[in-house]
């Protein structure tokens, strides 16, 4: 099983749904209504996240950047300890009415990049509306 958490937060490209990651980067990063405790532990928790985390190696199927799917970040069921720490996120982000949703699948789709704790995969076409 793998999950993916993102939010329903529009962000500055006015795009309606953000991964946690960039929905909390730009919450992190607007000091006007953060409260600083929270940019403090978003500050941690990313970099708990840089350090511990591969970032993919592939973010695409195709070898060409034109017309390239993009693909999407899933934590495999094996990666617990990350997994709780995105509670930690989720905390942080409803605190500021960002709502996260929690998503599960069998098969994310195409798998381009894998590691020990995460795969990135883009949506199969039927999957998509369901996905992104």
């Amino acid at each position: 099983m793998y999950f993916r958490f993102t939010t329903l937060f529009i962000n500055p490209f006015d795009e309606v749904e953000t991964g946690i990651y960039m929905a909390l980067k730009y919450l992190r990063d607007d000091h006007s209504s953060t409260k600083d405790d929270d940019i403090k532990k978003l500050k941690a928790l990313s970099g708990g996240f840089d350090r511990n985390l591969e970032k993919p190696t592939r973010l695409s199927k195709r070898t060409s950047k034109l017309n390239a799917d993009i693909s999407l970040s899933w934590f495999k069921d094996s990666a617990k300890l990350h997994i709780k720490k995105m509670q930690e996120f989720i905390e942080i982000a409803e605190r500021y009415d960002i709502i996260v949703e929690r998503i599960a699948s069998k098969n994310p789709g195409y798998i381009v990049s894998e590691d020990e704790y995460q795969v990135s995969a883009v949506p199969f076409r039927t999957n998509r509306k369901s996905v992104i």
